[in-house]
């Protein structure tokens, strides 16, 4: 109970200020759909999706790697740091580049190449800050995570009143944006360093094996974006930027539970991590876990779907009065989101991702085909009936092929058969003396 008490408390800091953010950032969306109208906010959930895609790709599952080797070898806090820092300004910087050629194919206009410029500047900058709370989070200092995150609340509070006050221009009012996450940025990075963090020099070696390492949970990381962001897309070809707006407003609540789920399974894998050594103690904290986790999302579920018609007219005004049902259809996925997290951390931390990327892969066939069969019919109702469909069927589908308790064992077993990671066992198959070097 004690470890469980320390996750809650963990998640509660991190959700605490990831929370404010994510309500800041809904503030957002619907002063642009309210100053700009709800074909812009289409376009810029648009824009915002590939963008987004293409940062989850670049980040390759390094964060999670992160977390996961970080809390079982804090000693090592420098070396891991440095070597992912540096796969992921060459991972970033190849999205970028691809993302300059998409731009330049689809032809954009000068404005929309200042908005788009201007999304992926931010989205990057968090992908960043991301990573930097997951060293947090490995190095268990989750409330300096929330002390820098509400800051980033305030700034970004201050910012979307004063650009309702003024009606000032959409560029205007993305470059405080920017600015608000640059500060998170430097401030995590800050924070980092005040806890020992350092740059260090670091073997080629090391990155490969690293970004190696990363891959296969970066592709089931990179498989939930995409069917997240996905939705926005498939209903763009489908159907008017009216639509996909009413859609987007709907869907920016739900944007916030996937952020909270991914939030909690960096807690969880983090605590996971350390007693994935101990059968036992692991398998119980994960059942209270998941019972914890069930126990409050099933009614709060059921209580946003009845409130959501009243809630989206009051934020967004009667002109997104299509929004309602995909809103409601939405809020039924909720539990189904959150338990998808906890099983896929459970999965990391016992090293069988490979059953969670088979899941994703088919959880992100079945969403494509499913989005655009009611899409078409249905519109943004059918689109979010899908979501709910591909969330339960994932949560069906790790409860019926989750690894065997023997295989658990003698993953556990064998992967922490010795403490010291130069063992031929450990997370890195090299001395971790080699780690330091010339890079």
């Amino acid at each position: 109970m004690t470890q469980l008490r320390t996750t809650l408390a963990s998640t509660l800091h991190v959700i605490g200020g990831e929370s404010l953010l994510r309500l800041a950032n809904v503030g957002g969306a619907v002063l642009i759909g309210r100053l700009y109208g709800v074909s812009t906010l289409g376009l810029c959930a648009t824009i915002l999706a590939v963008a987004t895609i293409a940062e989850r790709l670049a980040d390759n599952g390094l964060e999670t790697t992160g977390i996961a080797e970080i809390s079982q070898q804090p000693k090592l806090l420098n070396e891991f740091a440095t070597a992912l820092y540096i796969d992921k300004l060459a991972l970033s910087s190849i999205a970028a580049a691809i993302l300059f050629s998409i731009a330049l194919i689809v032809g954009l206009s000068p404005f929309h190449w200042s908005i788009a410029l201007l999304f992926c500047l931010r989205t990057f900058l968090y992908s960043f800050s991301r990573l930097h709370a997951g060293f947090l989070k490995a190095i268990r200092q989750t409330n300096q995570i929330a002390r820098i995150q509400s800051l980033h609340f305030v700034l970004l509070l201050l910012g979307l009143l004063a650009a309702y006050a003024a009606r000032l221009p959409l560029l205007s009012l993305l470059l405080m944006l920017v600015a608000a996450q640059s500060v998170e940025f430097l401030l995590s990075l800050l924070a980092l360093r005040r806890f020992g963090a350092r740059a260090t020099s670091v073997r080629s070696s090391f990155c490969w094996h690293l970004f190696c390492r990363s891959s296969m949970v970066g592709a089931v990381y990179s498989l939930s974006t995409v069917m997240l962001r996905g939705d926005v897309l498939v209903l763009s070809l489908l159907a008017s930027t009216a639509v996909v707006g009413a859609f987007a407003a709907a869907n920016s609540a739900l944007v916030m539970v996937y952020v909270v789920a991914w939030l909690f399974n960096g807690i969880l894998l983090s605590d996971l991590g350390r007693l994935s050594s101990d059968q036992n103690s692991f398998d119980a904290h994960f059942r209270r876990c998941l019972v914890a986790l069930l126990f409050l999302s099933l009614p709060s579920s059921a209580l946003a779907a009845l409130l959501a018609p009243e809630v989206i007219q009051v934020t967004f005004g009667n002109s997104f009065a299509s929004a309602v049902l995909p809103a409601a259809i939405m809020m039924l996925a909720v539990p189904f989101i959150l338990a998808n997290a906890a099983f896929l951390a459970r999965s990391i931390a016992r090293d069988a991702v490979q059953t969670s990327f088979a899941i994703y892969c088919g959880a992100a066939l079945l969403s494509l085909v499913l989005n655009f069969l009611l899409g078409r019919v249905y519109g943004a109702a059918g689109v979010a009936t899908s979501i709910v469909l591909r969330e339960a069927a994932m949560t069906f589908a790790f409860v019926r092929f989750r690894e065997s308790p023997t295989a658990r064992l003698q993953s556990g077993t064998s992967r922490h058969s010795e403490a010291s990671p130069r063992s031929e066992e450990s997370p890195f198959p090299f001395d971790t003396e080699n780690v330091k070097g010339n890079f």
